[in-house]
């Protein structure tokens, strides 16, 4: 597919994070949680500020 993705290795942990090539979310209204988790990784304020209302408003957020 062409797809990059990014890869972190922590370095006091035995875990590596491998994050998707494409920023996205799922909707979580049937879930039964309390918090959400979102990482930031290379997004500008305008992004983050889009991407945390559209989870905070449950809906499912993708951008190529």
């Amino acid at each position: 597919m062409g797809l990059l993705f990014k890869i972190v290795p922590h370095r006091f942990q035995d875990t590596t994070d491998i994050y998707n090539a494409k920023t996205l979310s799922i909707e979580y209204d049937d879930l039964n949680i309390d918090y959400a988790r979102i990482d930031i990784m290379d997004e500008s304020i305008d992004e983050i500020n889009k991407i945390i209302n559209t989870v905070k408003s449950g809906k499912k957020f993708s951008r190529s």
